[in-house]
């Protein structure tokens, strides 16, 4: 009887048609086993690829029909593989296709894309073909997108031979022809809308709203976020309702993931008021004119949507927008806008000159006059009227009405301005540091320099602000004013609490006002000389960092105040001496130093002052002896 470990190794000493008939024989018992199907399937398949090389095709179709007759087991990967390949071998294409597997294999995928594109034309790919002329499309257009030069008519026609195959969904091949879409849609040479359509943003997979994070610590957004955006964009700007229809929910759910990403508020607005849902569309473009409020757009697209029901607050946003930095060559349009006003009151001094800008800007890059600011300056008060020579007083009264309708529902927030800083590798966007007023403790925040330079600001000066956190606990400030009368730093209370440890050698004070407020002093900042036990009145803010919250001494001086007895507190007991340090039955801790010094003894009964310190080693609070007398 033959067994099916003889048929194997007839097949590995190159004997496949004597393997194949052993085979038969064993497949003819009445007990046939899962190895002896395997040996029979391998045998066939070792059949197929011999007769498909040779190109020997009139045995194909039977042992297409035996091979397909045999129940693989599904969890053996290896031999599914194998049957899936010698199948699509016994394909009226198959030499062709093993061509193009070989040709991928050698990673010549153009090739075996072009041979996968005539086997799929002539309507003899499968699934598993499709697939695999899949994986030879996108290869293929990943080569050329990495090219400086690359035919896009080419890359198109790869993506959209994709997008007509029938193959898995959801995918990592469909999610990767998805990133190469996107990155020809960053080059402005794709419609992202429209082959998002296509592509059906349903077959998103959760791996494709994983954002990235370099090694340096920055975020880049996730694939789905991306071309969420892509496409958000263009439907906003598109006459397509049903375009502008189907992006909505996708842009809904992503900004649920995304909260900090403004620019899918900004898509969702637009699309909002292309929809015609005009008061929808006020309230996010609200939430994204304060994210923004330093950028001329975000108050151009507030005035947008204003414009539908309010002239007055459209004209505020658009006089805004010109009081923020930009180029003239990016608020062409809004200068336009604001023209129109202004003719419209007969200000015929100040229309010209946001015309004059419009024109000078255009001709400085190059472009055509818009032919609606060429027929305004083709009337005939144009050339009689002396354009003023800047209309910053005309933006900052109109302004107003905008800056209330953005900030009404913000209460005023006193603070003092601390000093100026840099990121490193930013040193042309210095920021400035913020007190914020709180029920406790002032919380220290950061600003761009630029909102508040027009006040020629000095550290300690009483300010009163409004703003908001955004989702990334970042503070945006979106009005500032002077508050007279005030003190230096009044915003934080002054805080009693003592010295609990000096050190000369890094030249700092520790400081306690509870254990949950504590820190170090530089000695440099100090106004007088402290010793431990001392007790200090410090004004404090509290700042974010890595470590998490940390306290910042704005002020400090020496206090005739009595601490608590929660800091510090006298004490009468004897002295365990041990390495020669002392301690107490009340676990007082006496310095080495100090025993020394007053030449305490084991058992010697002593009074003195303790303060709360932290145990570093233990991490635990404790008590430790700033002074002692023997008794």
């Amino acid at each position: 009887m033959i067994s099916n470990k003889e048929v194997f190794a007839k097949r590995k000493e190159g004997a496949i048609d004597e393997a194949y008939k052993m085979a038969l024989e064993v497949m003819a018992s009445p007990q046939v086993d899962d190895w002896d199907r395997k040996a029979f399937a391998w045998c066939l398949i070792d059949l197929i690829k011999r007769d498909v090389t040779d190109g020997q095709l009139e045995n194909l179709q039977h042992y297409r029909s035996q091979l397909e007759s045999i129940a693989v087991d599904p969890a053996d990967d290896v031999l599914s593989k194998g049957v899936r390949h010698a199948l699509s071998l016994c394909n009226p294409f198959g030499r062709h296709i093993s061509e193009a597997k070989a040709l991928s294999k050698s990673g010549q995928h153009a090739q075996a894309a072009a041979i996968y594109r005539k086997v799929w034309m002539n309507g003899a790919a499968d699934q598993d073909i499709q697939t695999s002329f899949g994986w030879e499309l996108y290869q293929h257009t990943k080569a050329m997108l990495a090219r400086e030069n690359f035919s896009v008519g080419e890359v198109k026609r790869n993506l959209s031979d994709y997008l007509k195959l029938e193959i898995e969904k959801p995918s990592p091949l469909h999610s990767r022809i998805l990133q190469l879409a996107a990155k020809l849609a960053g080059q402005d040479k794709l419609k992202m809308l429209a082959f998002s359509l296509r592509w059906n943003l349903r077959y998103l997979r959760g791996e494709d709203f994983e954002r990235y994070r370099a090694e340096d610590g920055r975020e880049f957004p996730s694939l789905a976020e991306k071309v969420i955006q892509q496409a958000g964009k263009e439907a906003a700007a598109a006459d397509d309702a049903d375009g502008q229809a189907y992006m909505l929910p996708f842009i809904d759910g992503a900004m649920g993931r995304f909260p900090d990403n403004v620019f899918l508020k900004l898509n969702k607005t637009k699309l909002l008021l292309a929809l015609g849902r005009h008061d929808e569309a006020l309230a996010f473009g609200i939430a994204v004119t304060k994210a923004k409020s330093s950028d001329y757009w975000a108050w151009g697209l507030l005035g947008e949507i204003l414009s539908q029901k309010d002239q007055d607050a459209a004209l505020g946003c658009y006089c805004k927008a010109l009081t923020c930095p930009s180029e003239d060559k990016f608020t062409g349009k809004i200068r336009l806008k604001v023209a129109k006003y202004m003719l419209e009151a007969n200000d015929y001094a100040a229309a010209k000159h946001e015309v004059e800008a419009v024109i000078r800007a255009k001709e400085q890059e190059g472009y055509k006059i818009p032919e609606e600011v060429a027929c305004i300056a083709a009337q005939d008060w144009f050339a009689g009227v002396q354009a003023k020579a800047s209309n910053r007083d005309y933006y900052r009264l109109h302004a107003k009405a905008a800056e209330a309708l953005l900030l009404s529902d913000l209460p005023w927030i006193d603070a003092c301005l601390g000093g100026t800083f840099v990121v490193p590798g930013r040193e042309n966007k210095p920021k400035r540091k913020l007190f914020l007023k709180t029920d406790s403790i002032p919380r220290e925040v950061s600003v761009p320099e630029s909102k508040v330079a027009r006040m020629s600001p000095a550290t300690g000066d009483t300010v009163k602000v409004k703003g908001e956190f955004d989702e990334n606990h970042r503070f945006n400030l979106f009005a500032l004013e002077r508050r007279s009368g005030a003190a230096s730093w009044d915003v934080a209370p002054e805080l009693l609490g003592l010295v609990n440890q000096v050190n000369e050698d890094k030249q700092v004070i520790r400081y306690i006002v509870s254990r949950e407020i504590n820190g170090e002093i530089p000695m440099s900042a100090l106004p007088c000389v402290f010793a431990e036990g001392d007790a200090i009145e410090v004004k404090l803010v509290l700042y974010v960092s890595k470590r998490g919250p940390q306290y910042r001494v704005l002020a400090a001086k020496a206090s005739e105040k009595v601490p608590g007895d929660l800091l510090r507190k006298n004490f009468t007991e004897p002295v365990r001496v041990s390495n020669g340090m002392g301690f107490t039955p009340s676990e007082i801790f006496i310095p080495p130093a100090l025993m020394k010094r007053c030449e305490i003894e084991d058992g010697q009964e002593v009074s003195g002052t303790a303060v709360q310190v932290f145990n570093m080693k233990r991490a635990c609070w404790g008590w430790k002896a700033v002074s002692i007398l023997p008794l």
